[in-house]
């Protein structure tokens, strides 16, 4: 593939064009990651794209670690409820799924969605482009740290499966909102007044807190602690167990304490998947968010953990890695037509053939029969149908069979029982 069609692209800032010739590739990911997801008990859910803004009531808005409604992208509305564009995080799901009342600790809730996803240019997480497609995967009710290892070893497989190559797994605790707490008051003392501005900023979310402060005090040899030495007991047991499930399934994992940037919906467990090729490219992450299910009216014996998997940051690497080898479907047939009464009997074949689910491929637009005829051997096409005004006239069409080359004139009337033989017998050699 050319290098300049390996790239989605726009000569818009953040905006982005998928070609035709790039559909083939995405829509062969997308779904081969549907189909690993089905073939591990998560089911398609399609949550809306919008949530009216009284959703996010205060306690949400810190659940989701966000400081106030301006940060979320809210369309008002004369007269009318305002609504938020794509919710943050797993919103949608969890309020649909405590609306309908289908969440069961011992029999969880295992679902996703695929959609669009737009991103705050101002967030300094944000994702290039503006817009990105993006699977979101949940699992509803259990509080086991089995769940957490479940949907690790989930996404991990799944991007095996998709030929990505020297997967790690980051993984972090980001504990309790105690836990966290404990943490910034001893990261302000270590620190001191001089980094006070980023303690504030990222009080809540300690994986960035000690990555920023790292990268700031360096230079002064300053021993910085972890998050995971500040976990409350509850938190420091589920963490644990979660790795030492990942020991057992031998999953090649990473204790980071420096992973480009966290959701502040997640609590406790939080990880990302990377290429170790690209590792400041993130290909899926997730965590934990119990607080925000019970926020948003769950139970306390009711659990959640989810992911994100990023179509367009996969697609990139593949791409990169040209790893992905795409079974295309063949062509069954080819129609070549001459002139208009030959184009319009092509047309009624074409619409008979597409009834009966046959591949077919026309010629439309090409004038010379001989470049028809070209294009069919492009397509590989074990059956050409040409019709001529002749052909028309007559009520016939000249069949092509490349599994025999015999040519022959056979009536249209004929013609859809002769092509289904000719493909049944050729699926048998």
């Amino acid at each position: 593939m050319d290098e300049k069609k390996n790239i989605i692209n726009s000569n818009q800032s953040g905006v982005y064009d998928i070609l035709p010739e790039q559909v083939e590739t995405w829509d062969y990911v997308v779904n081969e990651i549907r189909n690993s997801l089905n073939s591990t008990g998560y089911h398609k859910m399609v949550s809306s794209i919008t949530e009216k803004e009284d959703t996010f009531s205060k306690k949400i808005l810190e659940a989701l670690n966000l400081p106030d409604k301006h940060q979320l992208l809210t369309i008002r509305k004369r007269n009318k409820d305002s609504l938020v564009m794509t919710p943050p995080g797993p919103v949608s799901l969890l309020r649909s799924a405590l609306e309908q009342e289908v969440i069961d600790p011992e029999d969880p809730l295992k679902v996703y969605h695929y959609g669009v996803a737009l991103v705050d240019e101002d967030n300094d997480d944000a994702t290039e482009p503006f817009q990105f497609h993006v699977f979101k995967v949940e699992s509803i009710g259990d509080l086991s740290p089995v769940r957490d290892a479940e949907m690790i070893l989930t996404m991990y497989r799944l991007l095996e499966e998709l030929g990505l190559k020297n997967l790690v797994i980051n993984i972090n605790s980001l504990g309790t909102k105690e836990c966290r707490e404990s943490y910034y008051n001893e990261m302000c003392s270590r620190a001191g007044k001089r980094y006070s501005n980023i303690c504030q900023r990222y009080r809540n979310d300690p994986i960035r807190l000690y990555a920023e402060l790292q990268s700031q005090v360096t230079e002064m040899n300053l021993s910085l602690p972890l998050i995971v030495d500040h976990l409350a007991p509850v938190p420091a047991v589920h963490f644990k167990a979660t790795l030492e499930f990942l020991d057992t399934l031998e999953m090649p994992y990473v204790m980071n304490p420096t992973m480009r940037g966290s959701y502040g919906f997640n609590d406790t467990t939080y990880f990302e998947i990377v290429s170790q090729d690209e590792p400041e490219i993130v290909l899926a992450r997730g965590g934990r968010h119990n607080v925000l299910l019970q926020e948003m009216g769950g139970s306390l014996e009711c659990g959640a953990v989810g992911a994100e998997i990023y179509v367009d940051t996969i697609l990139k690497r593949i791409w990169k890695e040209k790893q992905v080898k795409i079974k295309k479907a063949k062509a069954q047939v080819f129609i070549a037509s001459i002139g208009q009464e030959g184009q319009k009997n092509a047309l009624k074949i074409l619409s008979l053939m597409q009834k009966q689910g046959v591949e077919v491929v026309d010629g439309f637009g090409i004038k010379s029969l001989k470049e028809q005829i070209a294009k069919s051997k492009k397509h590989k096409a074990p059956i050409t149908i040409i019709i001529g005004r002749k052909e028309a006239l007559d009520g016939t069409v000249i069949l092509r069979d490349k599994m025999s080359d015999n040519q022959e004139t056979v009536p249209i009337d004929k013609l859809l029982g002769i092509i289904q033989q000719k493909l049944s017998d050729g699926e048998k050699v």
